[in-house]
């Protein structure tokens, strides 16, 4: 695990291989994005959301081919298709921001909720009694969802 997200969500159910928890996870959150009462709203929020989390990655290909040439790359993409793609997500992204800010905002605000998860329950440095808690609450988490860490080759 490189600790990038709460320990239970990276597990995988023992009798089907699923990622059982991450998918019951994000089946809560599209649960409260559906309370939402403008099916419109919620489509711009989250199609906000969508291409600035994706442009961002795909801003990694040429950014790591520049900065990191000698790199392995199990994939290698042409750099035009990348570069095209960054730059959709750029008009993509910047239309809304001028057509509609409430609603952009709104996509800002969701993609922010992962921050102060991320820093809760994965970077900072917690006492021994949160803890301590953090791994009964995964231990009672796994022994429900019968979901182990999944196996990583070293």
């Amino acid at each position: 695990m490189e600790g990038q997200m709460p320990e239970i969500l990276t597990m995988i159910q023992i009798k089907r291989m699923t990622p059982t928890p991450a998918v019951l996870f994000m089946a809560f959150l599209s649960l409260i994005y559906l309370s939402s009462s403008n099916i419109f709203a919620l489509i711009s929020y989250v199609g906000f959301a969508t291409w600035i989390s994706i442009g961002l990655a795909v801003l990694c290909v040429p950014w790591l081919r520049w900065t990191a040439p000698d790199l392995e790359r199990p994939i290698k993409v042409n750099l035009v298709w990348p570069i095209l793609y960054i730059i959709a997500t750029i008009i993509i992204t910047i239309v809304p921001m001028i057509a509609a800010p409430i609603e952009t905002g709104i996509g800002v605000g969701i993609i922010s909720t992962g921050v102060p998860v991320y820093l809760i329950f994965v970077k900072m440095r917690k006492p021994a009694f949160i803890t301590t808690r953090l791994n009964k609450f995964t231990e009672a988490m796994q022994k429900m969802m019968m979901v182990l860490p999944a196996e990583t080759k070293k």
